[in-house]
């Protein structure tokens, strides 16, 4: 009797924990558009353009940061890495963007609330194509809570 009572217990677990993971992944994929809708609030919020400017580097800056954690801790398969380098790149070319290097004109004051919405659609887009594991997606997460 002990065994059958271990063995439902176990598998009435098992599909918890499922269930649990896989709606955690799919609140997990929405952390960069969270991050970044949160930036473009800041930024709306903000009447000073240094501020605005000084948000939107800061932001930037978490991403790059956690995408190069990530990038160190080598639990990534090829297909995700060649994945968070774009992801990467394109943080880098906004990054640049805002603040005028590498060729990039530098972001007008008066237009920083529009880059910040372009900056938003772009991470959304970028979503779609960025597909990570859940352990990476988790490590993501607790990067950009820590930083």
């Amino acid at each position: 009797m002990k065994p059958i009572k271990t063995t439902i217990s176990a598998t009435i677990l098992f599909f918890l924990l499922q269930g649990a993971v896989l709606a955690q992944s799919d609140s997990l994929a929405e952390i960069f558009k969270t991050h970044m809708n949160e930036t473009v609030q800041n930024v709306k919020n903000s009447d000073n353009a240094i501020e605005k400017r000084a948000i939107l580097d800061t932001s930037f800056n978490k991403i790059l940061k956690a995408v190069e954690r990530i990038e160190k801790s080598g639990q990534l398969t090829e297909e995700e890495f060649a994945q968070l380098q774009t992801f990467k790149h394109s943080i880098e070319e906004k990054s640049d963007q805002l603040n005028g290097q590498n060729g990039f004109e530098e972001v007008a004051d008066e237009d920083l609330e529009d880059f910040s919405d372009y900056s938003q659609q772009a991470m959304e887009q970028a979503d779609r194509t960025l597909t990570l594991s859940l352990t990476t997606v988790l490590l993501v997460v607790i990067i950009l809570l820590l930083i």
